[in-house]
């Protein structure tokens, strides 16, 4: 029995010390921490170009950055048939291990967007290090190198800043929307197309690399968000801006908050209206084989300005705006609609909302749908509710009759 007890201490503390083991540990001091990726598609050549943004620990510690006269980033870039292959082969230049855990934006050339994306993301969804929640943006007129040696003025890190950046405009703007690499790839495998955000840069693109162009006001170079890319079968089409990369947005219901320039009487644009709500609903039927788009917007906001007279304290002034609000938003979505009908993308999910609630009828339309998309009816309605003022209800400038 004693020995029985014996054995069984002795087990259990050859357990614990095996189970205290890290065999694949790694120090800090050996990792390379990747912030920002960008993929590139070689010109003539079925290769990638893939560059890495990572940080440079000296030049981001607190108590020497502002002594080593140091970038907080350093760029390293690799060409290879497969981006695992362009991962390991920096190595010949990084004297670190990259290290992926950390890793906050993907950004897609141009070039490379135009030429399908569909067969790219496959490494993330293999790799234990690389994250299914970074965000993808896709370079304009430049290519994913360009983007990610940019320095940002305020962001010590830019591709993190890039990110805030894309997630604060999608917030309260509404052009554009932030999307994931999980989303993009059920976006790719599902019945409808993607839409990813656009960033281009805005200057002197060989400036913006220079840690002295962060050392004055007005830097020679920066980074905008700009426009929606619309894809079709994993490749990028074209391009929506203002309205129409709005409407898109809105009828994907992914409007948080936005503004909206809504025309008073004769004057134009001269009520900016907040919308701090906003939900739409979407139904997809068939009738005589040609699918109706039904899609209802409910939005909601406050008038936080307006261009000469508009008298609020009256009743029916509020219901012209509401009014003008609802025509606006209906014309911005239409708009959005219309532009992908004529590219055959059905950026909306659509399809999938018709696979989902009639899935007998989408067997029978599922091999023409591209089609039938684009001619497909639209039924679109808007209601649209001013719900405040601001602190005060008429102009500080008032009209010459009520000056009278």
């Amino acid at each position: 029995m004693k020995l029985k007890r014996l054995l069984q201490t002795i087990t259990c503390m050859l357990m614990v010390i095996l189970l205290t083991s890290c065999w694949n540990s790694r120090e800090l001091n050996e990792m390379a921490i990747v912030t920002g990726m960008g993929i590139d598609k070689i010109p003539n050549k079925d290769e990638y170009r893939v560059t890495f943004q990572i940080v440079n620990p000296s030049a981001t510690a607190t108590s020497m950055g502002a002594s080593t006269g140091q970038p907080t980033i350093s760029v390293y870039s690799a060409t290879d048939r497969t981006l695992f292959g362009a991962l390991r082969k920096t190595s010949k230049k990084a004297a670190r291990q990259l290290f992926f855990a950390h890793t906050q934006l993907v950004v897609i050339g141009e070039q490379m967007a135009r030429s399908g994306i569909s067969e790219i993301f496959d490494v993330f969804e293999r790799s234990h290090e690389l994250r299914l929640n970074t965000s993808v943006l896709v370079s304009r007129d430049a290519d994913a190198n360009s983007v990610l040696k940019i320095l940002l003025p305020i962001e010590s890190l830019p591709a993190m800043g890039l990110v805030k950046k894309a997630k604060n405009t999608a917030a309260i703007w509404g052009e554009n929307r932030d999307i994931n690499i999980f989303e993009l790839i059920n976006g790719l495998t599902g019945e409808g197309e993607v839409a990813i955000s656009g960033i281009r840069i805005i200057g002197d693109k060989d400036e913006g690399k220079k840690k002295a162009n962060l050392e004055q006001t007005d830097v020679k170079a920066i980074l905008s968000i700009s426009g929606l890319g619309v894809f079709k079968k994993g490749k990028l089409t074209a391009w929506l801006e203002g309205s129409e990369a709005k409407g898109a947005v809105w009828v994907q219901n992914k409007i948080d908050q936005t503004t909206v320039n809504v025309n008073a009487g004769d004057l134009e644009a001269a009520v900016a209206v907040d919308i701090n709500f906003s939900k739409t609903d979407v139904n997809v039927d068939l009738q005589d084989g040609v699918p109706i788009f039904h899609v209802h917007i409910q939005e909601e906001g406050k008038i936080n300005e307006t261009r000469g007279f508009v008298d609020l304290s009256k009743g029916y002034e509020i219901e012209k705006l509401e009014k003008q609000l609802a025509k606006q938003t209906k014309e911005a979505a239409i708009q959005s609609i219309r532009a992908a009908q004529q590219l055959e993308s059905d950026i909306f999910d659509f399809g999938n909302e018709l696979k989902r609630l009639r899935p007998k009828e989408w067997e029978t339309v599922k091999n023409d749908w591209d089609s039938l998309f684009a001619q497909g009816k639209l039924d679109v309605r808007v209601d649209a509710y001013i719900r405040g003022t601001g602190m005060r209800s008429k102009p500080y400038l008032q009209h010459e009759d009520e000056s009278n």
